[in-house]
């Protein structure tokens, strides 16, 4: 873990999805920190200050810095709400995204190696942007795990794809199917070339 991840406090995700819950976390941690540095540096810098602990002075300090927190805290907050606000727009907007090209597709047209893709990448942002476990979005996860085309892609092109795919299963408490060998590219392949050689050479 970076030390970027320690200060902004994404340890939180690890338990809980992001959303209200590790954001108030994170705010907090954060606010916690910048306290911790911001004080001792303030009390060093008043006039006349000794390096000499006092908690009845520290009493002091923290009272009259109560407006200061409260300033940071919301500043946090909000900086870590609109993140998460952003990143739930933008994967429920995936979704609907996809939903719409498969419901305007003609029939027969899905599912194909396109849309199959389409399904792991939405899988791999959710897990990345740590929302697979918010109720909206760990149900049509949990759905697409029963598509062994969709394990298949997921599990090959993510990076570290078994080991990601192992952790969604404990943390959606779920099992997914094994990965199919099918590849609709190379049937897909194979099905162009025979219409094309019986174009060239009807009957």
């Amino acid at each position: 873990m970076s030390i970027v991840s320690i200060l902004s406090g994404e340890f939180f995700l690890r338990r809980n999805p992001n959303g209200g819950t590790a954001v108030l976390f994170r705010s907090l941690w954060v606010t916690t920190l910048i306290s911790a540095l911001v004080l001792p540096i303030k009390s060093y810098c008043v006039a006349g200050s000794e390096l000499v602990f006092s908690a009845a002075q520290l009493k002091v300090e923290i009272g009259q810095m109560i407006p200061w927190f409260g300033a940071v805290f919301a500043g946090a907050y909000a900086a870590f709400y609109t993140r998460f606000a952003a990143q739930w727009g933008y994967l429920a907007t995936l979704y609907n995204q996809i939903m719409a090209t498969i419901a305007a597709a003609p029939s027969g047209h899905f599912p194909n190696e396109a849309s199959i893709a389409w399904h792991a990448a939405f899988i791999e942002d959710a897990q990345d942007l740590h929302l697979a476990r918010k109720s909206m979005f760990s149900s049509v996860i949990r759905e697409l795990l029963q598509d062994p085309h969709v394990v298949r892609v997921f599990r090959a092109s993510t990076h570290d794809g078994a080991k990601r795919l192992h952790d969604l299963e404990r943390q959606l408490n779920c099992t997914a199917v094994q990965p199919s060998d099918f590849d609709f590219r190379t049937t897909q392949s194979v099905r162009r070339a025979v219409e094309s050689v019986a174009t060239l050479h009807p009957e």
